[in-house]
């Protein structure tokens, strides 16, 4: 490999198996893992019977926990694709196609059958989400590696900034092309001779696009500090600047309910934000994206400056194991609910049922926000001994296994 391929991160680089990381990658990862457990957190435990996305029925506390995990799910796959683009530094597009071939079909069928049973403890209808997409996108990403990145980064741009014009076209007026829309395009129930046979939450179209523009940005964070820092700045703050004007001006790119002054300064900043994420509209995408793009020049400033040391190796922790700790967070906080719906309420056995999946709510059941937000750092710090012993065990060994997870 060439100097000028290199990537220039020497306060960076670790002495673990690992050293070809970027520190300030797995510190930004790892905050989103832990914004992500406190949605499903709250999933479990609140006590509000509401969509807390909803800006006329919901409040700004309950809103505002909702949506800061809209960045986790974009944030991720963004930088899964980063990932595979400083992957593919050190590896031939050959050998990198059939990782991400494989890497992708194992966390298709992990999806199917831990992560489902984790949500409802019992084996139901497939449950498919995140994973399944990444796992989707991971295989399409096998392919578009092959293409030069600028190709790669303007395919993503043009599926994010147009896939919204499909959004009239509905699977229930397709017939017998009616799943193949749902997987690509719209959220639903996948049947099979009228019977249902996989619950859908994650479209592909819009989240392969999310993942090749991360490839893309891989480009700009193998770059010198200081460059990629300015760059992930002024993208981050022009994607929010054209979400605020698309919002103001009621303009293309998000099918739900526009932006409209509300009763209260409150419910008016939560209609603003109020934007659709199933599929991710592009309105979704460029809150979020920038969000995250401006995060990560912060946390690469942050992290080359040696500062809070203490916190930016708490989230490291997480950051460098994503998917055993999304794993293990939801198995944790699923049988903390049955334990203490067990203890205190007759109605517990909700808990191991279909139901749990898709309302996540019964009646005399649940606490307040603060109660949650408690129950989630307990969560996390509960895992954090596991998660940094395996941790230490991927910087130890090189099994093929432990790639995997």
């Amino acid at each position: 490999m060439s100097s000028s391929k290199m990537i220039q991160q020497p306060s960076q680089e670790r002495s673990s198996g690992r050293s070809y990381r970027i520190e300030s990658l797995d510190v930004l990862r790892g905050l989103l893992m832990l914004l992500m457990a406190i949605d499903h957190t709250r999933d479990y435990f609140s006590n509000a019977a509401i969509d807390p996305a909803d800006p006329i029925h919901s409040w700004p506390a309950l809103f505002f926990t909702r949506w800061i995990t809209h960045i986790c799910a974009p944030g991720f796959i963004l930088l899964a694709g980063t990932s595979v683009y400083l992957q593919r530094q050190r590896k031939s597009a050959a050998t990198l196609t059939r990782a991400l071939i494989l890497r992708g079909l194992w966390l298709i069928v992990f999806e199917i059958i831990v992560v489902s049973f984790g949500w409802s403890f019992g084996f139901g209808l497939p449950i498919l989400q995140v994973i399944w997409v990444i796992g989707v996108s991971m295989i399409a990403l096998a392919g578009l590696q092959w293409l030069p990145v600028a190709a790669v980064g303007a395919f993503g741009a043009i599926v994010i900034f147009g896939h919204d014009l499909l959004d009239p076209v509905r699977a229930e007026n397709l017939g017998h092309w009616s799943n193949a829309w749902h997987l690509l395009h719209e959220r639903g129930v996948l049947t099979f001779h009228a019977h249902p046979v996989a619950v859908y939450g994650y479209p592909i179209i819009p989240w392969v696009g999310v993942m090749a523009l991360g490839y893309s940005f891989g480009s700009i964070v193998a770059k010198n500090p200081e460059a990629r820092q300015r760059i992930s700045l002024v993208a981050g703050t022009a994607s929010l600047g054209l979400f605020a004007l698309l919002r103001f001006t009621h303009g293309y790119g998000d099918p739900g309910p526009v932006f409209e002054h509300l009763g209260t300064p409150g419910h008016t900043v939560m209609s603003f934000l109020s934007v659709q994420k199933y599929p991710p509209s592009l309105h979704y995408l460029l809150a979020t994206l920038g969000v995250v793009l401006v995060l990560f020049a912060l946390f690469d400033k942050v992290v080359l400056a040696g500062r809070l040391d203490r916190f930016r190796a708490f989230l490291n922790v997480y950051g460098r194991v994503p998917f055993f700790f999304y794993i293990a967070h939801i198995f944790v906080i699923h049988a903390l609910a049955l334990v203490v719906a067990r203890i205190t309420n007759p109605n517990w056995r909700f808990w191991i049922t279909p139901d749990a999946v898709f309302t996540r709510h019964f009646d005399g059941w649940g606490y307040s926000l603060p109660v949650v937000y408690f129950i989630w750092m307990s969560v996390v710090l509960a895992l954090y001994p596991l998660c940094a012993w395996f941790s230490r065990l991927k910087d130890r060994k090189r099994s093929w296994w432990l790639a995997y997870l």
